[in-house]
């Protein structure tokens, strides 16, 4: 133990700072005694000093117990205080409402334990032990805003009147009677500050870790809406402009993404939604009373109402998850089948136009073509027949049943009547994003693509110069000519010819050829064969006899043929030979026949239109021999028409040559003359330029002297100017330290004056009595210093100061001095 005396004594400030314990004006501490158990509030401004019989405590709000510190800091708390427009809530508060004194030690006052009350601020004060607050800033709403409290003490609350400030600025004070358990919606519209009564407690929400009290309504703009579900499952529905403030037993309707404003349908006249009816109601429509019952359907587009806010009584039917109807784009020249589901009448709606099928009672149709239709009506078109062939009911509910939407042989497979622009499956679709953005950079027009090739109504394109003839199994028929779209109806298809060997369903009917060959004799039994072409057209005014022939090309060929022979037996081979395209030629066009004034020549076929209007001889072919001895005699006659074409042409060569020579040689004299006249001209201007170069040269020499002259007297003028401002620095440099050296000089004159001044001053007297009050100070706070050692040891303090200071420089003062010490 004297070990340890020892040490705490060679300590004494450390010792000071663990038992003694100050607390400023807005501090207090517990202090438990360790004999009973007792917890007294020392509440400063106070001094205290801790004993081995008492300790330090604190309460732990969470664990509702006291536990012991060492830590002088960690016992000290600061006074609870709440400034004007805050409030606390205190747990456990006195019986008495009474708070502990300041400057004093109080024992605890008894608490209503499990009690809360509010305290409005301002406000300050220490705590008893047990008792637990909560700091709150008094709650300001916007209009936007609201609190949601909680009644836990009813009679508390209708005792007590809260502060409530009007959205005017105006204090008010709430009668309501309350009762346990009620929930109140405190709205920004009616109050703008407010701080619960006691018995009403504002209840929290958690966002991101943090507590709030203040709730954001929801703020609605135009076209806006949201759902409010009670706990009875009934909905509300408010639309915009509005503020929503839910009631107590109301959840807003979240989005998938956590919003709950929504957008309300924008319909149009090409668009609509399919609803039923799920509760009967009654509306009132072009000003009369309309009655709905369960289960009627209504398919609402943007004629009946451009904008549509849902309702508790409509439930909106899907197709595939998707709710918006649009109308079906038909271009010009195309169209849909409209099959009525109720009837069974399938119509064809043609282009152009926006169709918007009523979902009630019309779907959107397609036809399958037959392998055969597809190669009559498109031939040689292989990817036709592979949709087509797609187009089969199990490959239909094979792409619905995986939720194909386009394949490449089953685009838009599906119904398109019911396409949307991959809208969410459920009401988050009409989520309110009424943001406006605006930017510097280009906006181009709103596009779309429109890929109708498989879609809708079988469609026929029929070229220039072709026709095509449409039956339908009523009997009637149709011959249409290109350049034309035919939009063929359910019941429709085309007929075939044939032609060439192949089945086709259009006709050429403008500047159609047919190769033909025709075997024919003359008149001295000369064997020929003709090859030729017919360029044919069908006469408009024949239109309906047109496909009355199946193989036109074949029907004509065997008739001019027969035609064609007989003309040819009039002549004999040289006779044929030498004119034998003019006479087939004018056979085929009819023109030895005479016609009126303004008529052309050319052959009719009455049975189906066609018109011969020219004929190509490709060739005629004859027996060999015969042959040979017609071309030998052409070739002789062939042979002196060169010979003369030779001579003339030799002449005419000479006449040019000569002519050329004549040309050349006088293009060499001008070129000649020309040539001295330009060296002459040279000549002229090299001298010219000699002359002025020399007179260049001289006036730069001139001008270089005068130059150099000028110099020389300006660089004088500037090193006379040095000189003088090297010397007139050289007289103010020397000036300034003249000046400071009488500056220095009188300064230590002062300060020596005033050291003399001083010493003078001081006298024996002062100096005696500064000492003797130095040691009467130092005395008195050692003597304060070792009371603690005179308790611990059972001594006074005057015999302590005497046994410890006799023999030190002390020992002098003691004798002098008459301190005398109260412990």
């Amino acid at each position: 133990m004297g070990n340890d005396f020892n040490q705490n004594w060679n300590e004494p400030n450390q010792m000071n700072r663990q038992r003694d314990l100050v607390l400023a004006a807005n501090e207090f501490a517990f202090v438990m005694a360790k004999t009973n158990g007792t917890i007294k509030t020392y509440t400063g401004p106070i001094t205290m000093t801790i004993s081995a019989q008492e300790s330090l405590v604190v309460f732990n709000p969470k664990t509702k117990k006291f536990e012991e510190t060492q830590d002088f800091e960690k016992a000290k708390q600061l006074f609870v205080s709440a400034p004007e427009g805050w409030y606390v809530t205190l747990k456990n508060p006195a019986k008495d409402s009474s708070h502990p004194e300041p400057a004093k030690a109080v024992n605890s006052a008894e608490l209503d334990i499990g009690r809360k009350i509010n305290i409005a601020g301002p406000c300050s004060f220490s705590l008893f032990p047990g008792q637990m607050t909560r700091v709150i800033r008094g709650h300001r709403l916007r209009s936007n805003q609201y609190l949601l409290a909680r009644v836990y003490d009813a009679d508390a609350a209708n005792n007590n009147s809260s502060t409530v400030i009007d959205a005017e600025g105006k204090e008010i004070t709430k009668s309501q009677q309350y009762f346990v358990g009620q929930l109140l919606v405190i709205k920004g519209t009616e109050v703008s500050f407010y701080i619960p009564p006691t018995g009403i407690e504002v209840i929290a929400e958690n966002e991101n870790g943090t507590e709030t009290y203040v709730r954001e309504a929801v703020t609605l703009e135009r076209l806006e809406y949201a759902i409010l579900k009670d706990e009875d499952g009934e909905k509300r529905y408010i639309h915009g402009p509005s503020v929503v403030f839910p009631k107590p037993t109301e959840t807003f309707v979240q989005t998938p993404k956590g919003g709950v404003i929504f957008r309300a349908l924008e319909l149009s006249p090409i668009s609509g939604i399919y609803v039923k009816v799920i509760a009967e109601y009654d509306e009132t429509q072009n000003g009369k009373k309309v009655h709905h019952p369960i289960g009627e359907e209504l398919f609402i587009t943007g004629k009946d109402q451009m904008i549509y806010y849902p309702r508790p009584e409509h439930a909106i039917i899907e197709y595939d998850g998707k709710y918006m109807h649009h109308a079906i784009a038909i271009p010009e020249g195309e169209g849909r089948y409209i099959l009525n589901r109720l009837t069974g009448k399938i119509t064809t709606i043609k282009g152009p136009t926006m169709y918007l099928p009523d979902p009630r009672i019309e779907v959107v149709v397609k036809r399958k073509l037959s392998a055969s239709e597809c190669d009559l009506m498109y031939p040689n078109n292989s990817e036709v027949l592979a949709y087509n062939e797609a187009l089969t009911e199990k490959a239909t509910e094979k792409a619905a049943k995986k939720g194909i939407a386009s394949l490449s042989a089953l685009d838009n497979l599906l119904n398109t009547t019911y396409a949307t622009n991959n809208q969410e499956d459920t009401l988050a679709i009409f989520e309110a994003n009424a943001n406006i953005a605006r930017g510097v950079s280009y906006t181009k027009p709103r596009t779309i693509t429109l890929d109708t090739k498989y879609d809708g109504v079988v469609s026929i394109d029929v070229w220039t110069g072709y026709a095509i003839n449409v039956v339908s199994k009523s009997g009637k028929r149709e011959v249409v000519v290109g350049p034309a779209t035919r939009l063929l109806d359910y019941d429709e298809t085309v007929e075939a010819i044939n032609e060439a060997s192949n089945k086709t369903a259009f006709l050429k009917i403008k500047n159609n050829c047919i190769y033909d060959l025709v075997s024919a004799q003359t008149a001295d039994f000369a064997t020929v064969q003709i090859a030729l072409n017919y360029y044919i057209n069908f006469l408009p005014e024949y239109k309906d006899k047109w496909f009355s022939i199946n193989n036109y090309a074949q029907y004509l060929s065997n008739s001019m043929r027969s035609i064609i022979k007989d003309e040819v037996k009039k002549y004999n081979i040289q006779d044929f030979y030498a004119k034998e395209i003019d006479i087939i030629k004018n056979v085929i066009l009819n023109k030895n026949t005479e016609l009126a004034e303004g008529a052309s020549n050319r052959r009719i076929f009455t049975e189906n239109g066609i018109e011969i209007y020219d004929a190509e001889i490709l060739g005629v072919t004859i027996d060999k021999n015969i042959a040979k001895m017609l071309t030998d005699h052409q070739n002789e006659i062939i042979q002196k028409s060169i010979e003369l074409s030779d001579a003339q042409a030799q002449l005419k060569t000479l006449d040019a040559l000569a002519e050329v020579q004549n040309k050349q040689e006088k293009i060499e004299s001008d070129k000649t003359l020309f040539a001295m006249e330009l060296n002459q001209k040279r000549v002229e201007e090299e001298l010219k330029e000699k002359e002025l170069i020399a007179a260049q040269e001289r006036a730069a020499k001139l001008a270089e002297t005068q130059a150099t002259k000028e110099m020389q007297e300006l660089l004088n003028d500037i090193q006379a100017a040095e000189l003088a401002r090297a010397k007139k620095a050289e007289d103010a440099k020397l000036e300034r330290e003249r000046e400071r050296a009488i500056i220095e000089k009188t300064k230590q004159e002062a300060y020596a004056a005033t050291v003399e001044k001083i010493m003078n001053s001081i006298s024996p007297n002062l100096i005696a009595a500064i000492q003797s009050q130095s040691n009467a100070e130092l005395l008195t706070e050692g003597m304060k210093s070792m009371s603690p050692y005179a308790l611990a040891s059972g001594e006074t303090v005057p015999e302590v100061v005497n046994k410890l200071l006799r023999g030190t420089t002390l020992e002098e003062v003691i004798n002098k001095s008459n301190v005398n010490i109260n412990f």
